[in-house]
């Protein structure tokens, strides 16, 4: 009995060391295993870092092109913004160029018909001394009609009587000494002068005052 236990004993010392130098034998010193995991965690971590050079060239390339479609879109809108006021100035240009064209023909037109108003004017004058009363009234009703025409065209009659003389809108056809006057008044005026809104169509024909005194003084 003592001798089968003592052969057992021995039985498990042998296995263990056969145990022991077996793992020795795979394992030797230095412990490969770790070895590997050292060299997967370098190989690991270096493609990691090409990864994200990889990545860092994508993004600066997007950079890159998101830069160059900002630039376009701004030469675009600014391209655009000056189109845009070209077409302003376009239209401003026309609309007046269209009423300047307008105004003058419409001047043209009222400067021809400024004779007849004068004729007009002057057979009314001449109606009401030796004229019939209703033909005289028939006439004045046409000739208000006619001037309300010219007023709402924009026609502004010149009669400047009493006023100071304007060079830009009378013409001066004699000069008469009158000392209860300022000098350059005009005293009386011979024929009415018109304009269109501020376009002269014809000016007015006057008389205009001066005094004897300061005349005198100026020589």
């Amino acid at each position: 009995m003592v001798s089968l236990v003592w052969h057992d004993f021995c039985l498990l010392i042998f296995m263990a060391k056969k145990s022991s130098s077996e793992r020795e034998h795979e394992q030797p010193s230095g412990h490969p295993g770790e070895k590997d995991d050292i060299q997967n965690f370098e190989k690991q971590k270096t493609g990691d870092g090409n990864l994200d050079k990889g990545m860092d060239d994508v993004m600066q390339g997007l950079k890159t092109q998101l830069a160059n479609k900002q630039k376009e879109a701004d030469s675009y809108k600014d391209s655009m913004l000056r189109a845009l006021a070209d077409f302003e100035n376009y239209k401003k240009r026309t609309q007046k160029d269209f009423f300047e064209i307008r105004n003058n023909a419409i001047a043209s037109i009222l400067e021809s018909l400024l004779p007849i108003l004068d004729n007009f004017e002057l057979g009314l004058a001449a109606a009401d001394q030796h004229g019939n009363d209703k033909i005289v009234d028939g006439f004045k009703m046409i000739f208000a009609s006619f001037k309300s025409l010219l007023v709402s065209n924009g026609v502004q009659e010149i009669f400047p009587l009493n006023g100071k003389f304007d060079m830009h809108f009378h013409e001066c056809v004699r000069r008469v000494i009158d000392n209860t006057k300022e000098n350059n008044t005009v005293i009386s005026v011979d024929r009415k002068g018109y304009k269109l809104n501020d376009k002269l169509l014809r000016p007015a024909v006057v008389t205009v005052s001066y005094r004897e005194e300061q005349n005198k003084e100026s020589k």
